[in-house]
Parts: structure tokens; C-alpha cells; sequence
């Protein structure tokens, strides 16, 4: 069929960070294949879905990872479809508790319900990197992409054109991760790419990890009580595993979700770049089970990491309002801390989230990204050598700031596009 071309239609995740979804079809079919399908929030913390395609069309979904901007709105296509979902046993699993956590905070404004959510876990067909699947058409091969435990990078052939869809990425090993694994994908002829730091470089991990570590010894040794915020998936374990490896020898407590999340990590640790690391931390740390161990911690020197990372929520935004009212405390954020969140505007105002009270505890933001900066983009571009860029994931400043540093750094030729939600792209072999 040499007049059959292929679609890219962007559902969400254009010229924003975060509600990603991308639409692949041929011309002459309407099947398709979804890959992600995420959530975002407005400046009142109510969910911004991506947009959606007829169900009844949808053969396939992705999911890249199971962070709420990559799966919130993949059970609205079970309301009156039944598509398969394809994604690692760690994704299946962690996507669970955050789709039965967001229906529990926004279950208000989601169109769809806890029956939903089954039916999208019952639809799921667990794959590996390595992995091949035939959907609507087209061939679908897994790898690793270095951002969080089962985060895949999703090859696509479709009549002999090569597409590259990346989810979230980092070329960078963590504590937690390996980075992305660039080598076995190859070339492709289209690359869809995320680039949240498109315009950002982030310090060596070594800095930001020691720098943790001096601040956790130093406000401790004082007799403070330090607040860790930390995403549940992949941030609250990196933390554990610094303070574990660097032996700092002070009592640290985990609250909210980052428990279960730790322990599907370690029921899937091949998944995980040092499991033994995050196994010790596990063993060691005290895991807060119930609001006698909650009004406990906050008492005494030590850490706590605690979820949601951005404070929107969650035992952490508890611990802050307990700790924040002393100087001789500290909270570090560790997290990305979107415009709007509460923890933005502690960063840009100083109030402690929910009232007019200034934080008086030392505060601090580091750098742990689990995301790929500029310059980790663009060389995982050079090195797949796509004829065609489409940059999706990125605030649009940002995505045309990264483009101009990348057209320096891929073949001339390249054509870059930035995504611009519902637009439709047609591709070429």
C-alpha cells in the first residue's frame, strides 16, 4: 500500500508538561494504537484530562510508566471500550495505586469510576523489554528508558518506517535506575520525545547527593527535624538509597504511598539498577503505619520522607505544617514542583501550604531528576539519528529553546517539529 501513510495525532502533551498522549494510525484505517494517556491539573488542582479517541477504534495502549501525567486518563477509555493495555508488571502494579489514589482525591471530576480502573488492569497484557506486540497494524518492541522501575521506550514499525516514542527518559544511572538503554534501540526515522528539561542542565549526581547528605547530618546534629517531600514512585526510594549508602547514622522515617510503591520495586528488582541497596534501606528505616507513629517522628531529630512530593497532599503536608514553625527544622524538596503547587509557591513565596505563615525552617530545593537534561536529549537524539523530530512534553518556551540548542547537535537536515495539541502529523517513509 505505497499511498498508505501514518498519523501521529498529539491528544495531550503539547507545548505542556505532563496529561501526554499520542495517537498513531495509518490513513486508511481509523484503528489505533494510544501511547500514553495522562492527567494534568489546573491552578485549582482540579484534573485536566488528555483528549480522547472513539474507543471502539482504540486496538492498543501504552503505558510508558505509571506516573499520573502518563496513565490518568486511560480508564476513560474503558467507560464504553475495551482496548488492551500493554505495560511492565511494575507499571501494571504501581498504575493501580495511583489510579484508586487519584479517584480517591478526585473522584468528583473524573468521568470515570473504580469499575473502570478494573477493567483496565484486567485488560492489561504485561510485557519486557525485548518485547514484540502487533496492534492496529503495527509492530510495538519495549526497552528500557532509564526513568523510573518498568519504564519502557516504545519502537514502533509501521511498512518499514521506524518511530521512536520515548515516555519520560534518562540517559543518566541513578541510585535507583540504570540509564536508558540507547544501544540495543538502534537508529530510528522518527523520534517522539519528551524534553521537560529541555532548556536545563542538571549538576553532577555526586553534588546534589552530597550536598543531601551534609544538610540531613548538619540540621540533625542541631537537634532539627528534617522533610524530605518526595514523590511515591522512584524519588522517596532514591532518597532511601542515598541515605543508605552514604551510612548517614540518624533515625529516617517513611510515610504515605512510598511503601507499597518500595515494595512492588522489590517484587520486580530486576527492574532496579541496586536492589540490595533499596532492600537494606527497606530493613532499616522505620516505616510509619498509623498516626500514633505519625505524631511521633516530627518530635525527634531525624528524617522523614514523605509523600506527595509537590505537597499537594499526603502525610508530607502534614509534617510541614508541624516542622515548618521552627528554624532549627529543615525541608528539602527533591521533586519537581509544578507551577501552582503548593510546594512552588513555598519555593517563591515562603508560606507554609494552607496558610499565611511563613516557613521559618531552613529550606532548600536539590536536583534529582529522574528526566534526561538538555544535554542528555539531545545526545540520545544524535544517537538514534531520526530524519524527523516531534517534541512533545515540554513547556512551549522551553521546547523552543531546547530545539534551537538541538538543531546545532543533529544532522541539518532534521526536521523538528514542536507539538501542538490535536494537531495531526503525517508521516513518510
Amino acid at each position: 500500500m505505497a499511498d498508505r501513510r501514518v498519523l501521529v495525532k498529539v491528544l495531550g502533551g503539547g507545548g505542556e508538561v505532563g496529561r501526554l498522549s499520542v495517537l498513531l494510525r495509518y490513513s486508511d484505517s481509523r484503528r489505533a494504537v494510544i501511547l500514553d494517556a495522562g492527567v494534568n491539573f489546573d491552578e485549582n488542582d482540579n484534573p485536566v484530562f488528555a483528549n480522547t479517541y472513539p474507543p471502539k477504534y482504540v486496538e492498543a495502549i501504552v503505558l510508558s510508566h505509571a506516573h499520573l501525567d502518563h496513565i490518568g486518563t486511560a480508564p476513560m477509555y474503558y467507560i464504553s471500550g475495551n482496548p488492551a493495555i500493554y505495560a511492565t508488571r511494575p507499571t501494571l502494579e504501581m498504575a493501580r495505586l495511583m489510579w484508586a489514589d487519584f479517584l480517591k482525591i478526585n473522584g468528583y471530576y473524573s468521568p470515570y469510576e473504580a469499575g473502570e480502573v478494573d477493567k483496565a488492569v484486567a485488560a492489561t497484557r504485561t510485557i519486557d523489554y525485548g518485547d514484540e506486540v502487533e496492534a492496529a497494524g503495527f509492530t510495538l518492541r519495549f526497552y528500557n528508558s532509564g526513568h523510573i522501575p518498568g519504564s519502557v521506550f516504545t519502537l514502533i514499525e509501521a511498512d518499514g518506517l521506524r518511530i521512536g516514542f520515548t515516555g519520560d527518559v534518562n540517559t543518566v544511572e541513578t541510585k535507583l535506575m540504570k540509564g536508558m538503554d540507547i544501544d540495543s534501540i538502534g537508529g530510528v526515522d522518527v523520534l517522539i520525545m519528551e524534553a521537560t528539561y529541555g532548556a536545563s542542565t542538571h549538576p553532577p549526581r555526586r553534588v546534589s547527593e552530597a550536598k543531601l547528605v551534609s544538610i540531613v547530618e548538619e540540621v540533625v546534629e542541631q537537634g532539627g527535624t528534617v522533610l524530605i517531600p518526595a514523590f511515591s514512585i522512584a524519588r522517596g526510594q532514591e532518597v532511601m538509597m542515598i541515605l543508605e549508602e552514604y551510612g548517614v547514622d540518624v533515625p529516617v522515617a517513611v510515610d504515605g504511598m512510598i511503601r507499597k510503591t518500595t515494595e512492588i520495586m522489590l517484587e520486580n528488582r530486576r527492574y532496579i539498577n541496586n536492589p540490595h541497596l533499596l532492600e537494606r534501606a527497606y530493613n532499616d528505616y522505620l516505616f510509619v503505619r498509623g498516626w500514633r507513629d505519625r505524631s511521633r517522628v516530627w518530635r525527634r531529630p531525624g528524617v522523614i520522607i514523605a509523600s506527595a512530593g509537590m505537597l499537594k497532599g499526603g502525610p508530607s503536608l502534614y509534617y510541614v505544617k508541624k516542622i515548618g514553625g521552627k528554624k532549627k527544622n529543615a525541608v528539602i524538596l527533591v521533586s519537581y514542583q509544578a507551577e501552582g503547587s503548593p510546594g512552588r509557591r513555598l519555593l517563591e513565596e515562603g508560606k507554609i501550604p494552607g496558610s499565611e505563615e511563613m516557613l521559618k525552617a531552613r529550606l532548600e530545593w536539590l536536583d534529582l531528576s529522574s528526566h534526561a537534561d538538555m544535554y542528555g536529549l539531545a545526545e540520545m537524539a544524535r544517537r538514534l539519528k531520526p530524519s524527523r523530530i516531534i517534541v512533545v512534553h515540554s513547556d512551549a518556551e522551553v521546547a523552543a529553546k531546547f530545539v534551537e540548542y538541538l538543531r546545532g547537535r543533529v544532522d541539518g537536515d532534521t526536521r523538528i517539529d514542536i507539538a501542538v495539541n490535536n494537531a495531526e502529523y503525517i508521516l513518510e517513509a
